[in-house]
Protein backbone atom coordinates (compact mmCIF):
# COMPACT_ATOMS: atom_id res chain seq x y z
CA UNK A 1 0.00 0.00 0.00
CA UNK A 2 1.33 3.46 -1.28
CA UNK A 3 1.13 7.00 1.08
CA UNK A 4 -1.90 8.98 -0.28
CA UNK A 5 -4.18 5.56 -0.62
CA UNK A 6 -7.26 4.68 2.21
CA UNK A 7 -6.77 1.13 3.48
CA UNK A 8 -9.74 -0.56 5.39
CA UNK A 9 -8.95 -1.39 9.10
CA UNK A 10 -12.10 -1.96 10.59
CA UNK A 11 -16.07 -2.28 10.87
CA UNK A 12 -17.50 1.54 12.09
CA UNK A 13 -20.47 -0.66 13.66
CA UNK A 14 -18.13 -2.60 15.83
CA UNK A 15 -16.74 0.12 17.60
CA UNK A 16 -18.40 2.54 19.53
CA UNK A 17 -18.38 6.35 20.26
CA UNK A 18 -16.01 6.14 23.10
CA UNK A 19 -14.10 3.12 22.33
CA UNK A 20 -10.89 2.98 20.43
CA UNK A 21 -9.24 -0.38 19.01
CA UNK A 22 -5.34 -0.98 17.66
CA UNK A 23 -4.59 -1.67 13.78
CA UNK A 24 -1.85 -2.76 12.19
CA UNK A 25 -0.70 -1.02 9.16
CA UNK A 26 2.34 -0.49 6.66
CA UNK A 27 3.75 2.30 9.00
CA UNK A 28 3.03 0.47 12.50
CA UNK A 29 0.52 0.35 14.89
CA UNK A 30 -2.45 2.76 14.78
CA UNK A 31 -5.16 3.71 17.63
CA UNK A 32 -8.55 4.23 16.00
CA UNK A 33 -10.28 6.85 18.59
CA UNK A 34 -14.44 6.59 18.11
CA UNK A 35 -15.39 10.14 20.08
CA UNK A 36 -18.62 12.51 19.39
CA UNK A 37 -16.44 14.72 17.74
CA UNK A 38 -15.63 12.13 15.07
CA UNK A 39 -13.00 9.13 14.16
CA UNK A 40 -9.40 9.84 14.64
CA UNK A 41 -6.24 8.14 13.78
CA UNK A 42 -2.90 8.23 15.76
CA UNK A 43 0.21 6.33 16.45
CA UNK A 44 0.22 4.07 19.15
CA UNK A 45 2.97 4.10 20.38
CA UNK A 46 3.68 7.03 23.45
CA UNK A 47 5.95 9.27 22.62
CA UNK A 48 7.52 9.31 26.48
CA UNK A 49 8.27 5.81 27.54
CA UNK A 50 7.24 2.49 25.35
CA UNK A 51 3.37 1.97 25.70
CA UNK A 52 0.66 0.91 23.38
CA UNK A 53 -1.83 3.84 24.02
CA UNK A 54 -5.19 1.64 22.70
CA UNK A 55 -4.69 -0.44 26.32
CA UNK A 56 -4.84 3.32 28.00
CA UNK A 57 -8.09 4.84 28.26
CA UNK A 58 -10.16 7.65 26.03
CA UNK A 59 -11.79 10.24 28.07
CA UNK A 60 -13.66 12.70 25.66
CA UNK A 61 -11.31 13.66 23.34
CA UNK A 62 -8.25 12.72 25.73
CA UNK A 63 -6.42 9.84 25.02
CA UNK A 64 -4.35 8.41 27.85
CA UNK A 65 -1.08 6.24 28.03
CA UNK A 66 -1.87 3.40 30.46
CA UNK A 67 2.43 3.81 31.65
CA UNK A 68 2.96 6.96 32.85
CA UNK A 69 -0.45 8.87 32.47
CA UNK A 70 0.68 11.17 29.53
CA UNK A 71 -2.01 12.67 27.39
CA UNK A 72 -2.82 13.45 24.20
CA UNK A 73 -5.42 15.15 22.29
CA UNK A 74 -6.93 12.37 20.04
CA UNK A 75 -8.38 14.74 17.24
CA UNK A 76 -4.31 16.32 16.70
CA UNK A 77 -2.05 14.44 18.25
CA UNK A 78 -1.39 17.37 20.81
CA UNK A 79 -0.06 17.05 24.12
CA UNK A 80 -2.25 17.68 26.71
CA UNK A 81 -0.43 16.47 29.89
CA UNK A 82 3.31 15.38 31.41
CA UNK A 83 5.38 13.28 30.77
CA UNK A 84 5.10 13.63 27.29
CA UNK A 85 6.12 16.25 25.56
CA UNK A 86 6.35 14.93 21.76
CA UNK A 87 2.72 15.00 19.96
CA UNK A 88 1.71 11.97 18.31
CA UNK A 89 1.55 11.46 14.57
CA UNK A 90 -1.85 11.62 13.26
CA UNK A 91 -3.47 10.26 9.73
CA UNK A 92 -6.32 11.12 8.15
CA UNK A 93 -9.30 8.66 8.85
CA UNK A 94 -12.44 8.62 7.30
CA UNK A 95 -15.41 5.94 7.21
CA UNK A 96 -17.49 4.90 3.97
CA UNK A 97 -20.02 2.38 3.84
CA UNK A 98 -19.22 0.53 7.17
CA UNK A 99 -15.68 0.80 6.82
CA UNK A 100 -12.54 2.57 8.73
CA UNK A 101 -10.46 3.46 6.35
CA UNK A 102 -6.89 5.45 7.15
CA UNK A 103 -4.05 6.87 5.16
CA UNK A 104 -0.61 6.42 6.05
CA UNK A 105 0.02 9.97 5.28
CA UNK A 106 0.75 11.50 8.86
CA UNK A 107 -1.46 14.96 9.15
Amino acid sequence: MSHGEYRRVAQASSVPVGRMIEVATDAGAIVICHTSDGWFALQDICTHAYAKLHEGRLRGIRLICPLHGASFDCRTGAVLGPPATMPLKSYAVRVTDDQVEVTLDAV
